[in-house]
């Protein structure tokens, strides 16, 4: 199955353009998982039962998550459209799996609203909800320019990618008024001493 970059790109910013707070200011604990409950939890170690020592293939993937379906797709990344591995739950997409050296699992990008971050950081909080600091953060570029793309406060080889409706300067992160609209859109885990894909 493959899916238009752009229009998939572009759903996903519109539907979760939620309103929000400045970043990095202290709040309660982040909000409880919404009805049905998490699906998987991202962490330092990976996503669910998938890390770094799973095969990439379809198979892999599958016998690593049972209940899992692992259809082939094509996505975007910060530079470039690659093809990836999307899993499904009940029909729901949860997670994009990318190829990584020596045929196993590259990058794991978290897009459910139902999995949760290593620092309890949901898909279409704020930034202020998800706690993180604009020093940990720079602008995206080519495909996510304008994005911010911070990492994790709990683990250092997770990233959290944020949107900004409707901003796109190259010019740097905007002022925290605006960046206090950024709402998280992934969760992307990387083997530890890797790149965010």
């Amino acid at each position: 199955m493959s899916i238009p970059v752009k229009n998939h790109f572009a759903a996903a910013v519109l539907a979760l353009a939620l309103s929000g707070c400045v970043a990095g200011g202290d709040l309660d604990p982040a909000p409880t998982a919404p009805s049905g409950g998490d699906l998987v939890a991202i962490t330092a170690t990976g996503a669910g039962a998938l890390d770094g020592s799973v095969r990439y293939s379809s198979a892999a993937v599958e016998q690593a998550m049972p209940g899992y379906e692992a259809s082939g797709i094509t996505m975007a990344t910060e530079q470039q459209t690659q093809n990836a591995l999307a899993l499904f739950k009940d029909g729901l997409q949860v997670l994009q799996v990318l190829p990584g050296s020596g045929g196993g699992i590259g990058a794991i990008h978290g897009v459910s609203v139902r999995l949760r971050g290593p620092g309890g950081e949901r898909i279409g909080m704020t930034m202020a909800e998800a706690r993180v600091a604009r020093a940990d953060c720079r602008e995206g570029t080519g495909n996510w320019i304008g994005m911010p793309i911070c990492r994790s406060r709990t683990a250092p080889n997770v990233t959290l990618v944020f949107a900004i409706p409707g901003y796109m300067s190259p010019d740097g992160l905007p002022d925290d008024a605006t960046l206090s609209t950024a709402t998280l859109q992934r969760i992307i885990w990387t083997p530890a001493g890797g790149t965010p894909s």
